[in-house]
């Protein structure tokens, strides 16, 4: 029975930035489910900055039945903060560091992150997340560039952070263990990706759903958007996430002979008017529940 040390395995850490449990459900994702079952989770944060500030202290989105499985080795929960009220749940890897990046450190892992939505903008002095990373990747727009339907509705490619596996894989490679943390924006709006590119169709869906993140409350009539409106934004986001495995395997591949414990998972969810409300930020089911995948690559 292989076992989990920190000492011994290097590390892959996904967030799927804003992705719904529902739409993890009914997506293809073979890569994914390669780490082993999809997991119904709740997560700690509903929107980017408290998600990854609990994520990066151990505490993962928790399943909401049944126990994870890593190499045939049940356990409650995969890392646990030694700074956490003691418990008698099973943990894979206890620390005692600051953060789970701090951890590996200690232990002689290159630590390295890469991310795109705008709180991982390294350049900004306001942005604390990147900043826990001794190496950080940003491809995304900068944080403080002016706001504009230009810059906000559009095709992706460059800036989406799974674009840039060669990149990434051969970074960690060079050290003989890894901790990489992966954030990726594909399945945040916009949700355009190169298997969801922008038309006029989802473009003017798009400026609608906006309009509703922007404002909170009740939009104007011409705002509204009808059931087959929102099903065509998630599966725009669904699309989003089949891109984002495809690009997963690429990575997979290139780091497979390491082996590594791979957790793949949201932050957060996406309301899109169930409660009343668009977006997140704000208690909803649709926000708090995420998809949580996890593994050994490659050895069951």
């Amino acid at each position: 029975m292989p076992q989990i040390d920190p000492t011994e395995r290097s590390i892959i850490l996904v967030t799927l930035d804003s992705c719904r449990y529902d739409v993890a459900v009914n997506a293809h994702t073979p890569n994914l489910d390669r780490l082993g079952p999809l997991h119904r989770a709740e997560s700690p944060g509903t929107y980017t900055l408290p998600a990854h500030a609990a994520l990066f202290n151990g505490f993962l989105p928790r399943p909401v039945l049944g126990a994870l499985t890593l190499g045939g080795r049940s356990v409650d929960s995969i890392w646990r903060s030694a700074a956490a009220r003691p418990t008698k749940r099973r943990t894979a890897v206890p620390f005692d560091g600051p953060t789970l990046m701090a951890h590996y450190r200690e232990k002689g892992h290159r630590v390295i992150g890469a991310g795109g939505v705008t709180f991982f903008d390294s350049s900004d002095p306001a942005n604390q997340l990147p900043g826990l990373f001794p190496e950080f990747l940003y491809f995304g727009r900068p944080s403080r560039s002016p706001i504009s339907k230009e810059n906000r509705i559009t095709d992706r490619e460059e800036q989406l952070t799974l674009a840039h596996t060669e990149k990434i894989a051969n970074q960690c490679l060079e050290a003989e263990r890894f901790f990489l943390f992966l954030n990726c924006p594909s399945t945040h709006i916009p949700y355009t990706t190169p298997w969801s590119p922008l038309t006029d169709r989802n473009g003017e869906l798009l400026r609608r759903l906006y309009q509703r993140h922007d404002t909170k409350v009740s939009a104007s009539s011409t705002a509204t958007l009808t059931g087959e409106d929102t099903q065509m934004l998630l599966t725009m986001q669904k699309q989003a996430l089949e891109w984002a495995d495809s690009r997963l395997s690429d990575l997979f591949s290139r780091v497979a002979a390491r082996h590594p414990l791979v957790v793949v998972c949201a932050d957060h969810g996406e309301e899109f008017g169930e409660g009343g409300r668009f977006g997140h930020g704000h208690p909803h089911p649709t926000v708090s529940t995420v998809p949580l995948w996890c593994g050994l690559l490659d050895e069951g």
